[in-house]
């Protein structure tokens, strides 16, 4: 028996050892976000195709899912050239853990500035007051590449936040 639950915690262990990231990947990972952060606020996303795979799919704040890098780069200009337009976007907190030596998850919050939906065009009842975001994107390393192919982005609610981090400390 207990050669049995030594073997199992020596394999456990082993699974988490081979589950790190190499530095010149976590490099390579964060380049790739900071690739997706220069496009928020450029509005280039056709350079999205260079670290994104085929069949990409991602997940917007409203809830809508776009499917395969063609969607996802038109989804992302026509959204980014109507109602961010002009919008600052800054990424903070950004972690990098990885699954496996070839998979990797990265979350990232995002600040976003006022915007004016659904054309960029303030009507004077159309203003979204500035807001966070936290992004988790799932990134694979295809041919010595990392590439995003998948991520869903979740408006961070501040209130909510603050309502059960108080109904936890009222519990304690």
């Amino acid at each position: 028996m207990k050669t049995l639950l030594l073997s199992i915690v020596s394999l456990f262990a082993s699974h988490l050892a081979s589950a790190q990231l190499a530095p010149a990947d976590d490099k390579a990972i964060r380049a790739v976000i900071a690739h997706w952060d220069s496009n928020l606020n450029n509005h280039h996303f056709q350079d999205m195709t260079t670290y994104t795979t085929k069949d990409v799919n991602w997940i917007a704040p409203a809830g809508d899912s776009f499917h395969g890098q063609q969607q996802v780069v038109q989804r992302h200009q026509t959204i980014f050239d109507q109602i961010y337009k002009g919008v600052p976007l800054k990424s903070s907190n950004v972690t990098v853990r990885a699954i496996t030596p070839e998979v990797a998850v990265v979350n990232e919050e995002m600040a976003i500035g006022v915007s004016y939906p659904p054309d960029g065009v303030n009507r004077g009842t159309n203003k979204v007051d500035p807001w966070r975001a936290m992004s988790l994107m799932v990134l694979v390393k295809n041919g010595g590449h990392w590439q995003i192919t998948s991520a869903a982005i979740t408006p961070i609610n501040e209130k909510i936040i603050k309502q059960s981090q108080a109904m936890v400390s009222a519990k304690k």
